[in-house]
Formats: structure tokens, C-alpha cells, sequence
């Protein structure tokens, strides 16, 4: 059991949590999840990947049917929906920035609607991150350890019981992670509209380079092949030309342009083509599973 800061009457700030809290059963896993939005709770996908119904543990215990709306694995979030009566939906702290040291506790439910809980600290905090699946995170949250069994989707909050995101430990053997509030709630609009992430695709393998632009060297991505009949073809893309930018934004890594990549959208994108400076207008679709860019 870790330090809390004082005063602060800890009991009574779990139970206030814990009645945003439910369990997630399937027949494979249990895990927990809170309820982010009306009717709608987060938890994680690695406990509901491929699951074809789940139950969700009410706090008194009873268990009613939930819709697995959709699951990210990049990110190790999925959307829950349910009819979720009074249960109260979680306080989250929007614009909270953790450090290094600060008191943190998680919230689960078990099977039986038992409250579970964990305490400690933050042990690592930073800015912006990918992970290993390449989602992208807005803040780095690392725990100072990893999770007990069943807290995997459970909300993770501050001293005050405002929640600073969901956990995860999808991500490190040793550490658990937090998924901020603002990446949870890009992800979770999606997961509700689409059942998935959707992710920009131009149909374009590339590899980081440097080109003369008008007589200037410029860093961009040089175009190393290109898909038949893809986006970038269609738009007159060639091999051997460098992105230098997307939108007016400079990309000199393949994750700065999956970034910038909107599905649906029409991309402005320069080019350095024999030395010349080059704009394509290219109609951005959704990347099928195991393609390029």
C-alpha cells in the first residue's frame, strides 16, 4: 500500500468512482470498464477481441447483456454499449497533466459486483507516444507497476476521483499504462460511428530522405513503390518523388504522415520531383489491413 496525500477520505473516493465502475465478462476473460458516456462504457480490447457477447457486471451485482461496438487494438480500447439506468457517468479530468510522482489509484468490478481497487503512483509521464501496434497516444501515463487480474480497462483517476484515463497492460510486461481522456475520446467516436479506427491510405511504401527543393535541401519521404490503381497513383504520384508536405504540414517520418492522414479527405501534398516543386491533390481512402501507407 502506497502513501495518499492528506487529507483525503480514499474510501469514500473509490465508492464514488466505483459507482461508474462494471465488469466485463466474456468466456474468456473478465475485466472491468466505466462508464464514459451515457449507456456507453470503455474498456479494453485485448479482453473483448473477437468476444461475441459480453456481460456487464451492474455494482449490485446483476449482470445484463452489452454490445461490443468496436475495439482498437493499437490503442487497447473498446466501446461497450448497454442500457445503463442510473448509474452516473465517470468525472474525467480534461486537461489534467500528471507527473512523476503523483498518487493515483484504480477502480474495478468483479464478476460477483464486487468493488476492487488498486494504489500507487505515477512512474513515468511525458508527452505524446505510439505504441507498439502504432497507435497514437496523446500523453505518455506509465504506473509504477503493472495490473492485478481484472483491472485491465478500469479506470485509472487522481486524488480528487477524477479519472485521468484507462488502463492497460496490452503494452509492457512490467508496466502498466494509462490511456489519456483526450485519446479515449478520438478513439471511442470512432469505435461508436465505425466499429474500428479507420486510417488514412494512400497506397505508398516510403522511406525517410533528403532532396534538393529549387536548389535547397529538404528532409521528406521518398516514394519507393506505389500500389496499382491506389490513391497516390490515381492522383499522379510517381516513384522517386519526396513528400516534403501534407496539408502544409512537414513530414519527414512515415508516422508524421499517417498522422496527417484523414480518411475521406482530399490531401494537398508537395513534392520534390527532379528538383522541382510539385502539388497533387490526392483523395485519402481507408488503409486495408496489412498495407502501406
Amino acid at each position: 500500500m502506497k502513501t495518499l496525500p492528506a487529507p483525503v477520505d480514499l474510501a469514500e473516493t473509490v465508492a464514488r468512482l466505483a459507482a461508474s465502475v462494471v465488469g466485463l465478462a466474456t468466456h474468456r476473460h473478465k475485466s472491468s470498464g466505466v462508464l464514459w458516456r451515457a449507456g456507453v462504457v470503455v474498456g479494453s480490447a485485448s479482453t473483448l477481441w473477437r468476444a461475441p457477447s459480453v456481460a456487464v457486471v451492474l455494482p449490485d451485482g446483476e449482470q445484463v447483456p452489452g454490445e461490443v461496438r468496436g475495439v482498437d487494438a493499437r490503442t487497447d480500447l473498446a466501446a461497450v454499449t448497454f442500457t445503463s439506468g442510473s448509474l452516473p457517468v465517470a468525472e474525467r479530468a480534461l486537461a489534467a497533466q500528471p507527473r512523476v510522482g503523483d498518487f493515483v489509484f484504480a477502480v474495478g468490478r468483479e464478476p460477483s459486483g464486487l468493488t476492487q481497487a488498486s494504489f500507487g503512483h505515477v512512474g513515468m509521464a511525458g508527452g505524446q507516444w505510439r505504441t507498439w501496434r502504432g497507435g497514437s497516444v496523446d500523453r505518455l501515463i506509465r504506473l509504477d507497476g503493472g495490473l492485478y487480474p481484472g483491472l485491465d480497462g478500469a479506470p485509472v483517476a487522481d486524488v480528487t476521483g477524477q479519472v485521468l484515463g484507462v488502463a492497460s497492460s496490452a503494452f509492457s510486461r512490467r508496466h502498466a499504462v494509462v490511456l489519456p481522456v483526450a485519446t479515449v475520446e478520438l478513439v471511442l467516436d470512432q469505435l461508436l460511428a465505425h466499429g474500428r479506427v479507420q486510417h488514412g491510405y494512400l497506397g505508398i511504401a516510403v522511406q525517410p530522405a533528403r532532396a534538393m527543393l529549387d536548389g535547397v535541401p529538404v528532409q521528406g519521404l521518398l516514394v519507393s513503390s506505389l500500389a496499382e490503381d491506389g490513391p497516390a497513383a490515381r492522383g499522379g504520384l510517381l516513384v522517386g518523388d519526396v513528400i516534403v508536405k501534407l496539408g502544409g504540414e512537414p513530414v519527414s517520418s512515415l508516422d508524421a504522415l499517417r498522422d496527417l492522414l484523414q480518411v475521406g479527405t482530399r490531401a494537398i501534398v508537395a513534392v520534390a520531383r527532379g528538383g522541382q516543386g510539385q502539388e497533387l491533390a490526392l483523395d485519402v481512402a481507408e488503409r486495408p489491413r496489412s498495407r502501406c501507407s
